[in-house]
């Protein structure tokens, strides 16, 4: 018998492909949530986690990939729908060529199916597409929310041709520190980062990738004014460069604010997200500009 991966047998996709594979393979089901069936192996995680996925695709003959619209999250959820499916199918295509997966099976049906299939076949992993379709929109998963206590960010910005992923995250840094002229800062000792505000320590982060490495940039959530550290799991800011392109993901895993969810609801989150549209904005001027130059020479 093979051993097949699912993403969740939760949804409508999930349940019709459980009950057309169960007799002839070993189901394996990633998924937050323990499941109902009997004859299927619960791996407990998170598509969204790429060390979860990881994890889970060790020993899989064949892993199913869609990301189900009516899925339910045990986060807040502040993304779009085209970067959640980003994130995931790209945590799927380095899992399944890491553990050595025979084989990609992706269920078509979305807007995004070009740009998940492109990114699946980035990786060495072969990609197959059942001849049958399976129409399904995107949600819109803004404040989506399950549990309160627990935030995932997903924002992709594109950066200029010429530009490393060291350079991204600098950049960002030092973006944050003049978003605030006189009382942003960030303050940087070896792997620590501070985000500060109002000479306040509002985040604390450390570094635990490479300086220079080109491909993941990931900072563990310390502490600070506006973060909650907990003993059952760690906050990470992750920066991914998406491979063949000129985009990066910048995620945030496992945030718990501090403060009251309505002080989060209506100052902190509406903060972020509007200093994320001026630095997405700014990011486009960075790119043009460059353009302009290589046309010039």
């Amino acid at each position: 018998m093979m051993r097949v991966l699912l993403t969740g047998v939760s949804g409508y996709i999930g349940k019709n492909l459980y009950e057309s594979l169960k007799s002839e393979n070993e189901l394996v089901v990633l998924s937050q949530y323990e499941q109902e069936y009997e004859d299927i192996t619960w791996a407990k995680g998170d598509i969204f986690s790429l060390t979860d996925v990881m994890r889970v695709m060790k020993d899989i003959d064949i892993a199913v990939y869609f990301l189900d619209p009516t899925k339910r999250s045990s986060k807040t959820m502040e993304a779009n729908f085209s970067d959640m499916n980003a994130l995931a199918a790209d945590n799927y295509g380095r899992a399944a060529e890491e553990a050595g997966v025979k084989e990609i099976i992706y269920v078509t049906g979305a807007a995004e199916d070009a740009e998940t299939l492109k990114i699946l076949n980035s990786y060495q992993t072969p990609v197959r597409t059942p001849q049958t379709k399976i129409k399904r929109k995107g949600m819109l998963a803004r404040f989506q929310s399950a549990r309160t206590d627990d935030v995932r960010i997903i924002r992709r910005f594109e950066i200029p041709v010429s530009w490393s992923l060291e350079k991204f995250t600098a950049y960002y840094f030092e973006y944050y520190k003049n978003v605030l002229p006189g009382l942003s800062n960030v303050a940087v000792e070896d792997e620590d980062y501070i985000l500060q505000g109002a000479k306040l320590d509002l985040i604390k982060l450390k570094r635990t990738t490479d300086l220079q490495d080109n491909d993941r940039q990931i900072f563990e959530i310390k502490g600070g004014t506006l973060a909650k550290v907990s003993d059952l799991q760690t906050g990470l800011l992750e920066f991914r460069r998406m491979l063949g392109t000129e985009e990066i993901m910048v995620c945030i895993h496992h945030y718990e604010p501090a403060r009251s969810w309505l002080f989060y609801q209506l100052l902190q989150a509406p903060f972020h997200a509007l200093t994320m549209r001026i630095f997405e904005v700014d990011m486009r001027i960075e790119k043009f500009n460059e353009e302009q130059r290589l046309k010039e020479k």
